[in-house]
């Protein structure tokens, strides 16, 4: 008697069985979104990845994904070579179909440097060095080269200041949050320690810094036409010799309403 119970046994371990496996998958939603460059061009090929599940899938020629996904903190990986690994963290409790937004996936660029984004590519900022000068009273830092230009429309300021976005890429080693940005006040001079007042004669501007992976970074700032050096490091009154990254900002032609 006890053996022709074996198969019911059986059939009830296969329900609960395929039971636990429906529920499982009923649980389970389905993530859409879109990968573009920082030049709103599509990314196709990116491997998307679900951190601690099997989930994956790769863009379409669109740029666009599916995935599924378990509710709860959900991390997403976003990895194609030549781009900037990405991932982003989500919170999420629905199980039908969930758009997240467009992920903006940044290209290396060929070398390492600081880069001004524009419509089509990057233009790389010029590297270059700077010295000290030191007499009695004061130290004067100059900066030895010249300065990448940088040329726009008039119409691209906005009550003459103009706004930039560049990339910040360290090709060796992790990026470092180390950059001073600095208005040139004379020339080709960055400007003067006074010892006596203990003033700069020198204009310091803060930029905003976002990182966006481990070797990338990304700087927004609004400037008005002039010299300016990214110095790795700060000026101080040890500084001998350092080196950054030398822009100008032209002024623009004013536009001829005329035509003419």
């Amino acid at each position: 008697m006890k053996l022709k119970r074996i198969p019911t046994i059986f059939l009830l371990l296969l329900l609960a069985i395929a039971l636990f496996c429906s529920t499982s998958f009923a649980k389970q939603g389905t993530m859409t979104g879109q990968v573009m460059d920082g030049f709103d061009k599509v990314v196709k090929d990116v491997e998307v990845k679900i951190k601690g599940t099997e989930f994956a899938t790769k863009t379409d020629e669109n740029g666009q994904y599916s995935i599924k996904y378990n509710p709860g903190k959900v991390v997403v990986s976003y990895r194609k070579k030549g781009y900037a690994k990405q991932t982003s963290t989500l919170n999420i409790r629905e199980t039908t179909a969930v758009s997240v937004p467009r992920l903006t996936f940044w290209k290396y660029p060929e070398s390492g440097g600081v880069f001004l984004i524009r419509m089509e590519d990057y233009k790389k900022l010029e590297y270059v060095r700077f010295d000290s000068e030191r007499d009695d009273s004061s130290v004067s830092f100059y900066v030895k080269g010249e300065p990448t230009k940088i040329e726009c429309p008039e119409n691209a300021f906005e009550k003459g200041r103009l706004g930039l976005m560049l990339l910040d890429y360290s090709r060796e080693e992790p990026i470092v949050v180390g950059k001073d940005l600095y208005r040139v006040v004379d020339n080709n001079l960055i400007g003067e320690i006074v010892f006596e007042s203990g003033d700069w004669a020198v204009e310091k501007i803060e930029d905003e810094y976002s990182e966006v992976a481990s070797r990338v970074g990304l700087r927004y700032i609004t400037l008005e036409p002039g010299k300016y050096y990214y110095c790795i490091g700060q000026l101080t009154l040890r500084s001998k010799l350092g080196f950054g990254y030398y822009f100008e900002i032209k002024d623009p032609e004013p536009s001829d309403e005329n035509g003419m």
